[in-house]
Order: C-alpha cells, then sequence, then structure tokens
C-alpha cells in the first residue's frame, strides 16, 4: 500500500485502467464502509439526539443536530466548488481538509469525556462547536470527493460503487454496531453518563481516521484543460443564473427542497418513543439495527434501480416511501394507549425500517442525478450551487423542533407527510439526465 501522502502529491494509475478502477472501487467502498460505521456509532438522529437531550437540549437543539449534519456537508460546497473548478487533481483538498476533520473530532471525544467536570452550560456549546466545525469542514472537501468520484467511476457503476459501500456498511453497523450501542447506552452498561458516550465517539475517532486514508490513496487522473476558478462573490452570482438558464436544475431543486421538508420530524421520532411511548433505552440500539440493516438491503434493490432504469425513478421511488415514515407516526399514536411500551416500542420500530429503506437510496440517487445532469466541464459549480442550496433546506428539523415546542407532535407528523407528498409530485415531473450525458459523451 502507498503510504507517501504528501497533501499535493498524485497517486498514480495502475498498470491498466481496469486495475486502476478496481483499485480505486475497492478504496472507494472502504472508505464508505468506514465512515458509515463511524457514523452508526455516532448517529445524529439516534445517538446523538439523546445524548444532548440528556444534558437538557430544547427540541430546536435538538434538531440541529442533523442539520448540522447534513447542512454543514452541503453548504460550505458553494465556497469550494468554483476553487476546485481550477485545479487539475482534486484529492488534495480533499486529504487537507481530512487532516483538520481528525483533529475535530479528537476534541470532541476529549469534551465529551471529560463532560462531569464541566458545567452543562460550558459542555453543550462546546459540542455543538466542535459538531459544526466537524461537518463544515468536511462539507469544504466534499465537492472534491464527488468530482473524484465523477472522475474515476463511470456512469453506469456509480450505483454498484455507493450501493456497495452502503450494503457492506450497512450489514456491518447491523451486526457489530447497533448492538454495542444498545449494550453501551443500556441500563446494564458498565459506563455510566456520559463516558458510554465518549466511548462510542472514540471508536468513530479510529474510524475516521483509516475512512480518510482510504479515499487519499486513489489515483485521480488530471483534469485536461480545466476551467478557470471562480471566485466565491462569482458562485454567489451563479445560483440565480442556473436556476433561470436550466429549467431542469430548477426542477430538481425544487422538488429536492420540499422533499426535505418532508424530514421535518426526522430527529424527534426517536424522542417521541422515549419520552412519549416510554419505550426503554436499549430499544436505540434496536432501531439503529433495524434502520442500518434495512438500509444496507435495500441498497441490493435501489443499486440496480439506479445504473439499469436511471436515478429519477430512484428519486420518486424513494420519494413515495418518505411519504410513509410520518404516516407511520400517525398511525401508532391510537395505539399508545392499548399496548404497554414493550410492545409498542415493537410497533413503533417500523418507522425506522421506512427511514431506513428510503434515506440511503434516496441520497444516494440525489447525489449521482446531478452529475449526470450537469455538463462535464461545469460539473463542480454545478454540485456547488445544489448542494448549497440543499444545504439552506437541512435546517428545516430546526423548525420542526419549534413547531414541536409550540404545537406537539401531532401536527408535526401532518406537516412533514404534506410536504413528502407535494415532493414526490413534484419528482414525478424530472427528466432522465442519463440519455442526455451519454449523447455529451
Amino acid at each position: 500500500m502507498q503510504w507517501k501522502l504528501a497533501l499535493h502529491r498524485p497517486i498514480a494509475p495502475r498498470a491498466s485502467n481496469e486495475e486502476t478502477l478496481r483499485r480505486n472501487m475497492r478504496l472507494g467502498v472502504a472508505n464508505g464502509v468506514l465512515f458509515i460505521l463511524a457514523d452508526a456509532f455516532s448517529d445524529a438522529n439516534l445517538v446523538l439526539t439523546v445524548f444532548v437531550r440528556e444534558l437538557g437540549a430544547a427540541p430546536w437543539v435538538v434538531g440541529l443536530l442533523p442539520s448540522l449534519k447534513s447542512g454543514g456537508w452541503l453548504l460550505p460546497q458553494l465556497l469550494s466548488a468554483g476553487r476546485l473548478q481550477g485545479m487539475t487533481y482534486k484529492l488534495p483538498v480533499y486529504r487537507q481538509v481530512g487532516i483538520v476533520r481528525f483533529f475535530i473530532w479528537l476534541a470532541m471525544v476529549l469534551v465529551v469525556w471529560n463532560a462531569t467536570s464541566l458545567p452543562v452550560w460550558v459542555l453543550l456549546p462546546l459540542f455543538l462547536l466542535g459538531y459544526a466545525l466537524y461537518n463544515f469542514t468536511g462539507g469544504s472537501g466534499s465537492v472534491a470527493f464527488q468530482e473524484v468520484v465523477a472522475k474515476t467511476i463511470p456512469a453506469r457503476q456509480r450505483g454498484k460503487f455507493f450501493g456497495a459501500r452502503n450494503l457492506i456498511g450497512g450489514l456491518l453497523s447491523f451486526a457489530l454496531v447497533s448492538p454495542l450501542v444498545g449494550w453501551l447506552l443500556s441500563r446494564s452498561s458498565p459506563l455510566l453518563f456520559p463516558h458510554n458516550y465518549g466511548v462510542l465517539l472514540f471508536i468513530s475517532f479510529v474510524l475516521i481516521g483509516f475512512g480518510i486514508i482510504s479515499f487519499s490513496l486513489f489515483a485521480e487522473p488530471p483534469t485536461t484543460n480545466p476551467p478557470a476558478a471562480i471566485s466565491t462573490k462569482q458562485m454567489f452570482a451563479k445560483i440565480p443564473v442556473l436556476l433561470k438558464s436550466d429549467r431542469n436544475f430548477r426542477q430538481y431543486v425544487l422538488s429536492r427542497m420540499v422533499t426535505r421538508l418532508g424530514g421535518l420530524a426526522d430527529p424527534f421520532y426517536i424522542l417521541y418513543a422515549r419520552e412519549v411511548l416510554n419505550v426503554p433505552p436499549r430499544m436505540i440500539g434496536v432501531y439503529l439495527a433495524v434502520r442500518v440493516f434495512s438500509a444496507a438491503l435495500s441498497n441490493l434493490f435501489w443499486s440496480r434501480v439506479g445504473d439499469q432504469r436511471g436515478n429519477r425513478l430512484l428519486i420518486v421511488l424513494t420519494g413515495a416511501l418518505i411519504i410513509t415514515v410520518p404516516t407511520w407516526a400517525l398511525l401508532v399514536m391510537p395505539f399508545a394507549s392499548i399496548l404497554g411500551p414493550e410492545a409498542l416500542g415493537w410497533f413503533f420500530g417500523v418507522i425506522f425500517l421506512l427511514i431506513g429503506l428510503s434515506v440511503d437510496g434516496s441520497n444516494t440517487a440525489s447525489l449521482t442525478y446531478v452529475m449526470e445532469l450537469a455538463p462535464a466541464e461545469q460539473r463542480p459549480v454545478y454540485v456547488g450551487v445544489c448542494n448549497t442550496l440543499m444545504g439552506i433546506a437541512t435546517f428545516f428539523p430546526v423548525l420542526g423542533g419549534v413547531l414541536l415546542a409550540q404545537f406537539g407532535y401531532l401536527p408535526l407528523f401532518w406537516i412533514s407527510a404534506a410536504s413528502a407528498f407535494i415532493g414526490l409530485l413534484l419528482s414525478r415531473r424530472l427528466p432522465e439526465p442519463r440519455i442526455h450525458e451519454e449523447r455529451r459523451a
């Protein structure tokens, strides 16, 4: 293995294109698996949600966690996309950002492990600041990640590529992560709060380090005759231009933003289970297992649909499933006074099955759809503009926290279901971009 990771040094390709592709596929799948495992140990909608709630966080702060995760990954992309467009090699940016993220997460581990010596009013802001910095720095390197994937993985193999990452990562999360999370957070755990969470974050830290190394070893071909770099000011000016001039792109952005609104309630399903349905703490591990296992198995189907039928159909199918998540929460409510906490906890767990079936496939489809929709020479700009706009939409769960505090769970679930339904209607009007990409090729 090549360990000479000078930040600006490209990795030479292998003897043949096929061998280089296989090597990149292996490294990319390893990168995805490691980060999926790391995310499972520190899941924003299950593990960290309960952590900050135990610290006394308000509902809007709980909603902020997944927003920081998704929004932090998406929002900064506009700032880096213009500069990245003019670079011959994109991978050095990913490496530089990876080193920064590695040490930010280490600082978070130290904060959580020493939480007993810190007052809550210091601990909670420090944790949120670290989490925000980790995700926002990751967002600044995510365009580089997507561009390297687009340059090295052919369009008809990207579904297989992301599907393998999600499948293997999901199965390992189900088999290894979920039981350990459930045990450490249960009443029989040998570690008390917050050291149980500190251990989970430390394991994530180790996995993140190896994940960064694996993708940093990609063999990236140079971009021939790259266009001139674009300043941040010019990038912001391109937002209204792209939305006005490219009708397909405008339809896509609108449909995805409305669909994101359907995820208003995502961070609050576990709180509803714990605080209203009174399900036992160990069910956090069960819900995590259900979600990652269903997500892993669904990728066997989603990757085939994406590769063979196109990502437009994948967006529509997963959009239909997203509607069922808040709908199931509404259906469970009448049974709250009939079933006991144990039976009700398992009944409610169908929500995490539906989330697992829909969200991973939807995210993969969205990522690859833009790669195919955008002209190759403008792909970093399209990706940066799109993901920055999507980053704004990821803060909808903060609004969900406000709605929850003001009106309760029932209106929140209804609004989520209605928004997801409208998002599905808009998604059905999207074109299939693969035909145009193949014509350009």
